[in-house]
């Protein structure tokens, strides 16, 4: 006969009780807090990989930003400056389309606004041409007028 030791019976008046108690609230309450333990760890992984994201960020993005846009401008109006045979008049209508081909582009990648402005008595076709570049974004802003020689990069 087999016999466990942890069931003791109990006899008055014809009913069995059990000393142990019930596994089922045991089972819950072990469930209970092992999902409070998941949750914790999750939250404090959760907390470590924001902090890690935030702290291996780019912080000079808004310079290599501004820069990249300075040597964009440079390179197209150069290219334009190379490429456009004609008067004056007729190299400042196509640097204004280009600037404000520029200034759409540039406006719907990243929160910056470029302008480009160019007077008709600053161009000399085949050459050079002076114009003033305004670069406005929430961590910089500059305004500078640049001598753009004419010449496509290679």
């Amino acid at each position: 006969m087999v016999s466990d030791n942890s069931f003791t019976q109990r006899r008055g008046e014809d009913q069995q009780t059990a000393d142990t108690p019930d596994r089922g609230q045991v089972i819950l309450i072990g469930a209970i807090t092992l999902a409070f333990i998941i949750l914790g760890v999750v939250v404090i992984f959760n907390g470590v990989l924001y902090t890690e994201t935030l702290s291996s960020a780019d912080t000079g993005q808004s310079a290599t930003t501004a820069e990249k846009t300075e040597l964009e401008i440079t390179q197209g109006i150069g290219c334009l400056l190379e490429k456009t045979e004609g008067d004056s008049s007729q190299v400042q209508e196509n640097i204004t389309a280009f600037a404000g081909t520029y200034q759409n582009s540039t406006a719907h990648s990243s929160p910056t606004a470029v302008h480009i402005d160019v007077t008709e008595g600053d161009i000399y076709p085949g050459e050079n041409a002076t114009v003033d570049i305004t670069y406005d974004s929430t961590d910089l802003s500059y305004e500078q007028e640049r001598t753009i020689e004419a010449g496509c990069p290679s």
